[in-house]
């Protein structure tokens, strides 16, 4: 009161000076000295160029300066996939290898207590500058999540609930998802590292795996940590790991880890939509052991699956092929309570025979074949009667590639996880009816009065003749699957958007994520297409059919070029040894003798 009214301040005053370019050249010159006064040592230069990433395949996307990257800090709601300074792939110096062979200071997280303006918010140079924090401290981190998210994730499209599409809500909502974000970029790594030929890739995706062990196996010794959807997800990603590093072992365990968190989980699993997704897909993985190992479905397994029976329905084909190959494997069990096994090994069966046949009474064997003929007729009747959004086409053509395509026919499904139930139904049946065949042909070698009275051979040539057509339906579903032509379904999905250079990077990266093709919108870009999803579907179903002994040895050699197809073009090894299986007939059918 009583002071004279200054006025309005000039407003040129309170203009900030626009010092960005400075600070950056300040950067671009300190990262620059330290480069030019670093001394490679020749343990030093091997690492680097082992972790080189080629510059044509990702033109100016790795480049050395971090202030190129323009991430969102804030993707998938929080700084995610950051590799700290205590990473296995960090040098003595506390530098991270990156692109190019050239290295980077080790940048603080973003978000973190570190990322302040005190003195730890970054080395120092003798001038005193902080060094500028990288929105990433890794691009590699992204470019890995996006090959993952390309390759393995198949996104929902109705009628299919798609495999693994939940993967990016879990992790943008649920805490304590590290061990998933591990697991994500040791499968992505190792995509990377086979398409890019970088065993300095390599080297970072086995790092990335033991660090996720570890992780998991703090959180399963914490009660609430092991119910998460993360933890689960995180065994099923693993063993799709494990399978691209061809351990058969390794994915067993992680299968039967699967087993024991899906009972911990409960029936609490089914009350979200993402817990019944999670559920089959990792179900379909525990039938894919059960079938390889000639065992039945666990009693605790049947109880968990008896509560998402009410959650779907009777009639959805994922439910009647999965409960086809279950009653299977319990008529398996009945038949040859011994077991089987598709590989033959002298350290499981020295004889290479299979269990000892024992006597079956006929009214024993009577039932048995009744049994078979029901689950065969059931599978077939209520695949043909599904409605028309799960049916596929048939396509004729006679200038297909016959290394690709098995006869003048191949199918179209919409997504490969269609695909994938469309072929557990047909491997019910074909199991089915070796079961028919098998004992027909043990009542005849038993009683012969009883198979030549019964008019029993007339229906052992149809049931023959029927296995060889769900076989060929089986092949003709594996151009699609190992990326022949496109699936309907990733043509309509736009990518969700991780940001453009990500995407720019991948597509550049991996020449099947691109296409010329304009009147496919999105496809030109980054989709998730699932193309290793397919191929590993089809690695199982293919060993399956491989064991036939009706097979020429045309169709065997085609289907052991599939396998190496896949191993060559997915990076899932374990297709390669089951190629050499079945290429030096180590593989038999189940009821063998």
């Amino acid at each position: 009161m009583g002071q004279q009214c200054p006025g309005y301040r000039d407003p040129t005053s309170l203009i900030f000076r626009d010092q960005s370019s400075q600070v950056i050249d300040k950067a671009r010159a300190r990262i620059t000295k330290r480069f030019a006064s670093r001394e490679h040592t020749p343990s030093e230069q091997a690492r680097s160029q082992s972790a080189e990433l080629p510059v044509q395949l990702a033109e100016g996307m790795l480049n050395e300066d971090p202030l190129f990257f323009n991430y969102n800090q804030d993707i998938l709601g929080r700084n995610i996939l950051q590799v700290d300074s205590t990473s296995p792939d960090s040098d003595s110096a506390g530098q991270t290898v990156l692109g190019s062979g050239s290295t980077l200071s080790t940048w603080p997280r973003i978000g973190s207590e570190n990322s302040g303006d005190g003195d730890e918010a970054g080395e120092g140079d003798p001038n005193g500058q902080r060094a500028v924090p990288a929105p990433f401290a890794l691009p590699l981190d992204m470019i890995a999540l996006n090959y993952f998210l390309t390759h393995y994730v198949v996104r929902q499209s109705l009628p299919s609930s798609g495999f693994l599409d939940y993967i990016l809500g879990i992790l943008s909502t649920e805490d304590g998802h590290d061990i998933l974000e591990g697991a994500i970029l040791a499968v992505g790594f190792t995509g990377l590292a086979h398409n890019a030929r970088q065993v300095g890739l390599m080297n970072r995706s086995r790092a990335m795996y033991t660090r996720t062990i570890e992780r998991m196996n703090r959180a399963l010794a914490d009660p609430q940590a092991a119910r998460r959807h993360s933890t689960i997800v995180t065994v099923l990603v693993l063993s799709l790991y494990e399978f691209s590093e061809s351990s058969l072992d390794g994915w067993e365990r992680h299968i039967e880890g699967a087993t024991s968190l899906l009972t911990l989980r409960g029936k609490a699993q089914f009350t979200t939509p993402i817990g019944l997704q999670i559920f089959k897909d990792v179900f379909g993985l525990l039938l894919t052991n059960c079938l390889r190992m000639g065992r039945p479905i666990s009693s605790s397994l049947r109880m968990i699956r008896a509560e998402a029976a009410k959650e779907i329905s009777a009639s959805d084909p994922y439910w009647v092929a999965s409960s086809g190959l279950i009653e299977i494997m319990d008529l398996y069990r009945q038949i040859s309570p011994g077991g089987f096994t598709f590989i033959t090994d002298s350290s499981t069966d020295p004889s290479g025979n299979g269990a000892t046949e024992t006597e079956l009474p006929i009214d024993d064997l009577e039932r048995y074949l009744s049994q078979a003929l029901d689950i065969d007729h059931r599978l077939e009747s209520r695949f043909s009667e599904c409605s028309p959004e799960w049916q596929f086409t048939v396509v004729q053509d006679t200038t297909r590639d016959p290394t690709r395509v098995h006869g003048d026919v191949y199918h179209s499904y919409n997504d490969a996880s269609v695909a994938g139930v469309w072929n557990d139904m047909r491997a019910g049946r074909i199991l089915a009816i070796h079961a028919i065949c098998h004992l027909l042909l043990r009542g005849a070698k038993s009683k012969p009065s009883w198979f030549f009275s019964g008019h029993y051979a007339d229906q052992l040539q149809q049931f023959s003749r029927t296995m060889t057509n769900v076989r060929d339906d089986i092949l003709a579903s594996v151009p699609q699957l190992t990326s022949y032509f496109p699936f309907p379904a990733q043509k309509q999905l736009q990518p969700l958007g991780l940001g453009q250079p990500v995407e720019e990077a991948t597509k550049l990266m991996d020449p099947l994520t691109s296409s010329t093709n304009s009147s496919s919108p999105g496809f030109d870009q980054a989709t998730y297409m699932g193309s290793a999803v397919g191929a590993y579907f089809a690695s199982w179903i293919l060993l399956l059919v491989g064991s036939m002994h009706s097979n020429s040895d045309e169709t065997r050699q085609w289907i052991v070029n599939q396998l190496r197809r896949i191993s060559l073009q997915s990076g899932l090894t374990q297709a390669d040894l089951f190629a050499g299986y079945v290429e030096s007939n180590q593989l038999r059918p189940p009821l063998s003798t």
